[in-house]
């Protein structure tokens, strides 16, 4: 019935009408963009986030207090410090523009939404979803940020459900005094259970959901593959620059320690109801006090035996993962925007591997005299190539199909160059979100298309190849099977693959 009332609403006679869904006896009201290609309902929510008193609990159940919503603007970013804004105002400047430009959205504990964009053109086969999940080291980032906004990758026919979550110590809080800790990735898999309840009233396929995600939305992806409570929630996954959940162990009694140490910031001892006595802060008092106790903590999920029953790394290397189709990749200079000039390779190599290893490594970048590239290769393999590879692997061998990308484009201009092919330059092309400071021609705007044909083809069959576009091998481990996306489409042996023979063997 949802689907007919959506399709009768938007396919008038004459003039277009307003959009608009019917959930569980509520209207919902959106909006027609992008020239009428597409249609937009923004700030759904999908749960209450529990606040104040309920703070560190379960995602709850909405209820609604009218029978009609308006949702055509973004809800509030969930609480969080500047880290988002500054890396926004960071990659502008080093473009040459005015960071001031970016804005900052408004922020809430009260900020369970999800925002969803489908094609006008309506048909009567259910489509395809891609459901986003932001990055942001999990201890910022919102599901509207410029380049996650999905109304022209929803032209390509699917549907695309950006989501929130809590971050930060609002998301990922351990503390002895608590049964569960990953109260964000919980927020995700609340997420995917109302759009398994839900999708088909957009005219979406509950069977066909991708999720997708970038960075931290990458690496709560691997959570979500070994989670038991999210099983059956999803069928393919988009992994864009992740993996450090593959080679950093998140020790909850270090979690813990970093809990107490928090609380003692605001509470003078460490009483038996110090969890109650913290949700009476308010949530600017509670973000200062994290500020300071977290400042160099990354906010990864950690085995609680309620969410995560294991480390991602342990579950994957025993392949106890849930069955997807897999379309991962990484860009060829993540880490470069992070380094300073005068790097000192060998103390990372003391301080990371064995002497064995370091020896290894050595041999492998003998040809590469600039320590910064040297640097940047290291790192970006650690922890973004070489666990993505191995990934890809495990999900072959549990009898799924493994597409591999590396994205290599460089923007035209000499301050591009600088850049190299940074963490993040992907996403402008996936969603077709080219901000108007990033200097882009018509070889972006042709890879723009080539992206967003190969992701959409994936989500659809399981697999990128599409028509007159360049074949793209499944990956083999060990042999040229990694797509390179760059002015030219081609395949290749992955260049860092040597590095990651020593790093990380399967």
């Amino acid at each position: 019935m949802g689907i007919l009332l959506l399709l009768f609403s938007a396919c008038q006679f004459g003039e277009p009408q307003t959009p608009h869904v019917v959930i569980s006896n509520v209207t919902f009201t959106g909006n027609l963009i992008s020239g009428g290609q597409s249609e937009s309902y923004l700030g759904i929510p999908f749960a209450a986030a529990p606040i104040d008193k309920l703070r560190w609990a379960l995602p709850q159940e909405w209820i609604p207090q009218e029978t009609s919503y308006t949702a055509n603007q973004f809800a509030p970013a969930c609480m969080q410090g500047p880290h988002i804004s500054n890396w926004y105002k960071n990659v502008i400047s080093s473009f040459g523009s005015e960071p001031d430009k970016f804005i900052t959205p408004e922020i809430s504990e009260d900020c369970l939404y999800l925002n969803v964009w489908r094609p006008t053109k309506k048909t009567l086969d259910l489509l395809p979803v891609i459901v986003y999940i932001h990055g942001g080291s999990n201890k910022g980032g919102w599901s509207y940020e410029p380049n996650y906004e999905g109304a022209k990758l929803a032209s390509k026919g699917v549907i695309v459900v950006s989501i929130a979550y809590r971050v930060g110590v609002f998301g990922f809080f351990s503390h002895p005094q608590l049964e569960q800790a990953n109260f964000g990735l919980l927020d995700q898999i609340a997420a995917l259970e109302w759009i398994q309840n839900n999708i088909h009233v957009f005219g979406g396929d509950r069977n066909a959901v991708t999720v997708m995600g970038e960075s931290a939305g990458a690496n709560n992806i691997d959570y979500l593959l070994v989670s038991p409570l999210s099983r059956d929630l999803f069928a393919r996954v988009i992994h864009q620059s992740g993996g450090s959940s593959l080679t950093n162990r998140s020790i909850r009694k270090e979690h813990l320690r970093r809990g107490q140490q928090f609380s003692s910031l605001l509470l003078e001892a460490s009483p038996n109801d110090a969890i109650d006595q913290l949700r009476e802060f308010s949530s600017e008092d509670i973000l200062a006090a994290a500020q300071i106790a977290y400042a160099d903590h990354y906010f990864d999920p950690v085995v609680d035996n309620f969410s995560v029953l294991k480390t991602v790394v342990d579950s994957v290397r025993e392949g106890k993962i849930h069955p997807v189709d897999l379309l991962i990749g990484t860009n060829h200079d993540e880490w470069l925007l992070d380094l300073e000039d005068g790097v000192d390779v060998e103390a990372w190599l003391a301080a990371e591997v064995s002497n064995e290893v370091a020896q290894q490594l050595r041999s492998v970048l003998v040809d590469i005299a600039n320590p910064k590239r040297q640097m940047d290769l290291l790192i970006t393999a650690k922890h973004y190539v070489c666990p993505s590879l191995m990934l890809a692997t495990k999900v072959k061998e549990n009898q799924g199909q493994s597409w591999v990308y590396s994205f290599n484009r460089v923007r035209p201009g000499a301050l591009a160059a600088s850049m190299g092919a940074y963490h993040g330059a992907e996403l402008p092309y996936v969603f077709d979100t080219h901000d108007e400071w990033l200097p882009t021609n018509a070889v972006d705007r042709r890879l723009t298309e080539t992206i967003q044909s190969y992701w959409t083809q994936f989500v659809k069959t399981g697999n990128p190849n599409y028509e007159k576009l360049p074949a793209w091998l499944p990956y083999k481990t060990h042999t040229a099977s990694v797509q390179m996306l760059d002015n030219n489409i081609s395949q290749a042996y992955h260049s860092s693959q040597s590095i990651c023979d020593a790093l990380m063997p399967l």
